[in-house]
């Protein structure tokens, strides 16, 4: 098959839902497919709006680990044509989708090529997901979504997503909560979801004992891997932090991820040696972290899978997640991880019970570890998105 991946932001940018795409994408060209990659944005950014229309970057070919890349670049003129419903855009959001994306269609269809198959991944706004889609529509070919969708994702500002959602021939869900949402609040047909997963994404490369010299790192520490957003956990564990402490004096904290606004503020307010953010890191030094660290803690309020704990499964690492439908589906709480709200009380019990049982964490990490290679494997995760495209095309 000849597939073309859609998504506003692509490695090397930094994001879970950008490193699924491209794990997912270099497994099905493993599997012998042709694929390609349209996006806007090969760095870490956050101006979805201004940043995929007016202030564009310009365009660039690129080969990120041999899937082919097509960053897209405006001319003058059709950043001026835009520039009026992005004024507009909260206030008349279905004209301006409509007009923006029909500027974004003759760039996509120029650097799409002549794919047989078309499947978008949810990253920011919604007009290159629309171009995408009326793209393949227009060519009489399939167009496949995974909308990424977050529980609070409801409301005025989310309704031409769900159009697109409705308007898919399939869409790919990555837990069962998100299906159900999917159907109950978004009106999909049921039988057009698929439920799939997040496989890891780690170095095959990597050191326990050289990361804790490399950071100076001499006792046990818990691990946050992610962008940092307050919504995943950042605050909360920070506030939680001296709790813990009341137990567990020694223990450390490590974040790692793209540092925020939001985070480098916070971090400025909780100051402890026992505190070490190390920001955005290779792939290597964050599966060294993993194998190093006690567990993994990033109970998030909003995530449609967290392909994280999958990765710190994958190193037999127990686990913290949020205490949402979709990390529910994904942690079987007891058995291969904890769930948490964002309270400090309930975050710091649930650390400390882990410090304090290092049995029961390795028992979870084993059962983790299991739970990834009956499901989570990639090779097994792109056979079942495999058949879905084969479903539409036949």
């Amino acid at each position: 098959m000849r597939i073309l991946y859609v998504a506003p932001s692509y490695p090397p940018a930094i994001g879970g839902a950008q490193i699924y795409l491209h794990a997912l994408a270099r497994t099905i060209r493993n599997l012998g497919n042709e694929v390609s990659v349209v996006s806007h944005w090969s760095e870490v950014r956050t101006d979805w709006l201004l940043g995929t229309t007016v202030l564009s970057g310009p365009a660039k070919q690129y080969d990120y680990e041999g899937v082919g890349v097509s960053r897209l670049g405006f001319r003058f003129a059709t950043r001026a044509a835009m520039l009026p419903w992005v004024l507009v855009y909260y206030l008349l959001m279905e004209r301006s989708v409509r007009k923006i994306s029909g500027y974004m269609l003759p760039y996509l269809a120029d650097a799409a090529g002549a794919p047989s198959l078309v499947h978008a991944t949810r990253i920011g706004r919604e007009f290159l997901i629309r171009a995408a889609l009326d793209f393949a529509h227009e060519r009489n070919m399939p167009f496949v979504l995974t909308p990424v969708h977050h529980p609070r994702w409801r409301g005025h500002l989310y309704c031409e997503y769900d159009k697109i959602y409705r308007e898919a021939d399939a869409i790919l869900a990555l837990t069962t909560a998100e299906r159900d949402t999917l159907v109950s609040e978004k009106g999909v047909v049921e039988e057009k979801v698929h439920v799939t997963g997040i496989g890891p994404v780690l170095s095959e490369r990597y050191s326990a004992d050289d990361f804790r010299l490399r950071f100076g790192l001499k006792e046990r520490f818990v691990l946050f891997v992610g962008q940092q957003y307050k919504y995943k956990g950042v605050d909360a564990i920070l506030q939680a932090a001296p709790i813990v402490w009341e137990k567990h004096p020694d223990v450390q904290f490590v974040f790692i991820g793209p540092r925020m606004p939001e985070s480098r503020s916070l971090f400025r307010t909780f100051r402890d040696s026992r505190l070490l953010n190390l920001g955005a890191v290779d792939l290597e030094t964050k599966t060294s972290a993993l194998a190093a660290c006690e567990f993994l803690c990033m109970p998030s309020v909003q995530e449609s899978f967290g392909g994280v704990y999958v990765e710190a499964w994958s190193l037999r690492k127990a686990v913290i997640g949020g205490r949402i439908g979709p990390i529910a589906c994904v942690i079987d709480e007891g058995r291969d991880g904890l769930l948490s709200s964002q309270d400090a009380s309930e975050l710091a019990e649930a650390i400390s019970y882990l410090l304090s049982h290092p049995s029961d964490c390795q028992a979870m990490g084993d059962c983790g570890w299991q739970k990834v290679q009956d499901r989570y494997t990639w090779d097994r995760l792109a056979k079942k998105t495999l058949d879905v495209y084969r479903g539409l095309s036949s």
